[in-house]
């Protein structure tokens, strides 16, 4: 087992609780940040376009190794102009 360390920002805080897991693998600890990053969507995605939910992974001396994020992205395809006429970007 390896020891791994989780700390989750979203628009308005960053959290580190500092609770340490035992897990068997990197990609164990990618998976566990995967079901994490979800319950943080599932109480509210981000609002605003560029905004971001975001969780990392940090190994047994508490060093980064690996950033997951789930962003928010408004990206306008055509823009409507009076009756039924559109006008693309």
């Amino acid at each position: 087992m390896t020891t791994f360390y989780f700390t989750t920002q979203d628009s308005e805080r960053a959290l580190d609780d500092g609770e340490s897991y035992d897990l068997p693998d990197l990609l164990s600890a990618i998976d566990e940040a995967k079901n994490v990053l979800s319950e943080m969507a599932a109480d509210g995605i981000p609002r605003n376009d560029g905004q971001q939910l975001l969780v990392e992974i940090l190994n047994s001396e508490r060093v980064p190794v690996v950033r997951l994020t789930l962003g928010l992205e408004i990206a306008f395809i055509a823009v409507e102009k009076g009756d039924e006429e559109h006008i693309d970007r």
